[in-house]
């Protein structure tokens, strides 16, 4: 277009050879030709955007355009443009695979983004992003040439959406580019579809979640579950989490909900935002109530909150004790669920008999009773059962009793072995309350303690919260109380 445009201007605008009169036909006929040309060319670009800006707006009206590309510059200043069914994605990086990986991974989000929000995939058919990925942050000079960094755009660390574009830079390792985009492209469908991000944990907490993913043979599933650090190298937010609990930095529940818009100029925020919605999303008490958090999306921050802490009502408190032993075993692959407080099962005594017995599922971590103990006071634990406490392959699970078995450990103990501790459920915080479920007592096969605290008697076995998936069965616990 711009070419054509100097064309009229060189033909038409400078002084002409002698032997091309003005009144030369064939000259006539020239500028007759161009003349159509640009016409033809002004209104199919413009006939272009004005149909790619109408299916946005019958999306969203009130989101609006930004700033106009231009195609000639950009390809003038080695900019390449790879586009999909919903991403324009404009790069320097030359690795062929990798964009066109983005792309596809991009376009597959879309529907997967519909279903998790309660969308119609019909619903996002005209929806499309434009992305620009810099292969170097330190000389974005090309992007700027080709008009790509508007002026006013803040200076931003790893990436940055603003209504239906967004920038980032090429990071280490293709899971994290690709959790990136997929990060960025979240705020982009949040804004377009839900009318907002609502706070920001909940804002950069979901870009997290659903931009955690699984990429295998050029398929997408987003909302993965990880189980590993390699299924995801250089993210690095289970790390995060792990090196500040116990801090002065860990954040409770309340402080997650409350992290400000600034604290995600640091990168530990969007490991606890991200946390924190992976907690809410999974927890039973809470899953439900997390899904109705679309519709708040459009509230400012304080209104958002205090209607989600409606819904969570009388569960908080609970919710405190669980968010604490999440964080303080969490690992790849843990499993919320699994690793929250659950009642045990209390098995029949024999009439007048001082002991009482429960069930202690090898599927869940710590178990309540309703065995009440004061300070100071003793009992002799005694347990009996076989369990499967993970496998192998399918042909070889790992049987195992209460002393657990030494082909692994957890935390310095045989997987598998009896645990015991006291829930303070009278004390002021959640932290005092669980404290002696996080310094557990060893019991094994049977054992005499005396109760650290007042509380309630609870029982696991040692494993992972992250590993419970393979377990099998349960084993018979019996508490006496001594004299």
């Amino acid at each position: 277009m711009i070419f054509i445009r100097k064309l009229y201007l060189m033909t038409f605008a400078r002084p002409m050879n002698k032997t091309l009169s003005l009144a030369s036909p064939l000259r006539q006929t020239c500028k007759a030709t161009i003349g159509i040309l640009i016409a033809a060319l002004c209104v199919s670009s413009a006939g272009g955007q004005d149909d790619w800006r109408s299916g946005m707006k019958t999306i969203n009206p009130q989101v609006s355009d930004t700033f106009e590309i231009d195609d000639t510059l950009v390809k003038a200043a080695g900019i390449q443009k790879i586009s999909g069914t919903h991403i324009d994605l404009y790069t320097d990086v030359r690795d062929e695979q990798t964009i066109n990986e983005l792309v596809t991974a991009f376009d597959q989000a879309v529907s997967q983004w519909c279903t998790y929000f309660g969308l119609s995939v019909e619903s996002a058919e005209l929806w499309k992003m434009r992305a620009f990925l810099i292969a170097d942050r330190a000389n974005p000079v090309q992007f700027q040439r080709a008009g790509l960094m508007p002026a006013d755009l803040p200076n931003f660390k790893a990436g940055f959406q603003r209504r239906h574009n967004f920038w980032l830079y090429l990071q280490p390792g293709n899971y994290y580019t690709r959790h990136l985009l997929l990060h960025e492209g979240t705020h982009g469908f949040m804004l377009w579809f839900l009318g907002g991000h609502g706070p920001a944990w909940y804002s950069e907490g979901m870009a997290e979640l659903l931009g955690v993913h699984r990429w295998n043979e050029n398929r997408l599933q987003l909302n993965h579950r990880l189980r590993s650090r390699e299924e995801a190298e250089y993210w690095g937010r289970v790390k995060r989490i792990r090196d500040e609990r116990n801090t002065e930095n860990e954040l409770d529940l309340e402080d997650v909900l409350n992290i400000p818009p600034t604290g995600f100029n640091k990168v530990r925020y969007y490991a606890w935002a991200w946390a924190g919605c992976e907690f809410f999303q999974n927890h039973p008490k809470t899953k439900q109530l997390f899904s109705k958090l679309p519709e708040l999306a459009k509230l400012d921050e304080a209104r958002f909150n205090r209607e989600f802490l409606d819904l969570l009502g009388n569960n908080l408190e609970g919710l405190k004790r669980d968010w604490l032993l999440f964080i303080n075993e969490i690992d790849y692959g843990y499993s919320v669920p699994r690793g929250c407080l659950s009642k045990a099962t209390p098995s029949s005594s024999r009439l007048g008999s001082p002991q009482t017995k429960f069930q202690i599922s090898a599927e869940r971590s710590w178990q309540i009773t309703n065995q009440n103990v004061q300070q100071g006071e003793r009992f002799r634990i005694k347990s009996s059962g076989e369990f499967v406490v993970g496998q192998s392959n399918p042909q070889t699970p790992w049987k195992c009793e209460a002393n657990g078995i030494t082909i692994q450990y957890h935390r310095g103990r045989p997987l598998g072995r009896l645990q015991v501790g006291v829930l303070d459920l009278n004390a002021k915080t959640a932290e005092q309350q669980v404290k002696g479920l996080l310094t557990p007592l060893d019991i094994g096969l049977s054992g005499v303690i005396s109760a650290p605290t007042d509380g309630v008697l609870c029982f696991r076995i040692n494993e992972s919260p992250a590993f419970l998936d393979d377990n099998q069965g349960a084993l018979e616990v019996v508490i006496e109380k001594l004299e």
